[in-house]
């Protein structure tokens, strides 16, 4: 039985309207970022006017969206001109270190319309996005450059503010080699080189990622301590490493699927090493149990195979493994970690 989340019923008209029309505000927010306004006022403030020049606006409904985004509290508005709100500024302005706009340009191009078709998702179980067909879709996006980036901007957007955490969450202090399975550019293992810089790193993951890699780790200047093999989680063997981790990843596929990687994770994990997974996973109670369950629905819609799973699964899967101690806590961001120990 699960637990309800106290206070979300909608009570009344009202209250039910604003619940089923918040796509509205959603949109206000896709929007602000696809005109390049955030950018634009983080430069430095600017009237309605010159906005209107600067950005090729419209004069009809070009007040009320200034308004609507400064009472979301996005914009600030001071002498009659506008400026990026603190939270604007640090999350949707590209170049900060929180920038989100990766994950929010690719949930507005693609996500967005997807949604629009939940119901047919629904009656027929098949993904809704019009970035791929068929089942191989990590094929068909890295084989096109400007989806290849995209989608590689969408994943760092996500797992970026996660790599604080993950940095502290863990003893890193015993551990020599790192192996990512599905890290994209390097960005997650390149910030724990970073906070440790002991730690020699390596990213498994399809052939046409490699340039990207390289040309990301030169430029955050990891390339010495983090190194990227091509090759498939799926078929195995791995290589070996003292920590064998996977972020964001295991959402994307079928629990037959994922109990495959866990075993070639086991296979990899040197004897007394440890196999990390963090995901948005589904643990009734939890305050994030709704919004990760909306987040599911997103993968069915997004991905042919990927769907959310309990967390009561994935210790079933780990120690069926071979894993001997289990354990979670939360990384923040509605995102649990898990941990998974080898015996020696």
């Amino acid at each position: 039985m699960t637990t309800p989340i106290e206070n979300t019923a909608p009570r009344g008209a009202g209250a039910l309207m604003d619940l089923a029309m918040s796509f509205q505000r959603a949109k206000l927010v896709l929007t602000g970022l696809e005109l390049g306004l955030f950018r634009a006022l983080a430069e430095e403030p600017a009237g309605e006017a010159d906005l209107r020049d600067r950005l090729a606006l419209h004069p009809r409904g070009t007040t009320h969206f200034l308004r609507a985004l400064t009472e979301l509290g996005l914009l600030e508005l001071v002498g009659g001109r506008y400026r990026a709100s603190p939270a604007a500024r640090q999350y949707l302005v590209p170049g900060q270190e929180g920038y989100l706009g990766g994950f929010l340009h690719a949930a507005d191009a693609v996500m967005y319309p997807a949604w629009g078709r939940l119901a047919e998702g629904l009656r027929t179980g098949e993904a809704q996005a019009a970035t791929f067909s068929g089942s191989a879709m990590f094929e068909q996006l890295y084989a096109d450059d400007d989806k290849r980036d995209d989608f590689v901007g969408m994943a760092e957007s996500s797992s970026r503010p996660l790599i604080p955490a993950l940095a502290e969450t863990f003893d890193w202090s015993s551990v020599k080699t790192v192996l990512e399975l599905g890290g994209c550019r390097g960005n997650t293992v390149a910030g724990l080189v970073r906070a440790h810089p002991h730690l020699s790193a390596t990213v498994l993951d399809l052939p046409p990622l490699r340039p990207v890699f390289d040309e990301h780790m030169a430029r955050l200047g990891t390339a010495g301590a983090v190194s990227f093999q091509e090759g498939d989680f799926f078929t195995g063997p791995l290589p070996e490493a003292d920590v064998v981790m996977i972020g964001h990843c295991l959402v994307d596929w079928t629990d037959d699927q994922r109990k495959t990687v866990i075993r070639n994770a086991h296979s990899a994990v040197r004897p007394g090493g440890a196999f990390l997974i963090w995901d948005p996973v589904l643990v009734p109670g939890e305050e994030s149990y709704l919004r990760n369950l909306l987040r599911s629905l997103n993968l069915q819609l997004m991905t042919p195979h990927g769907a959310g799973y309990r967390l009561e699964d994935c210790r079933k899967w780990l120690q069926d493994s071979g894993f001997a101690d289990v354990s979670h806590r939360s990384l923040g961001h509605d995102v649990t970690i898990v941990v998974a120990r080898k015996d020696n």
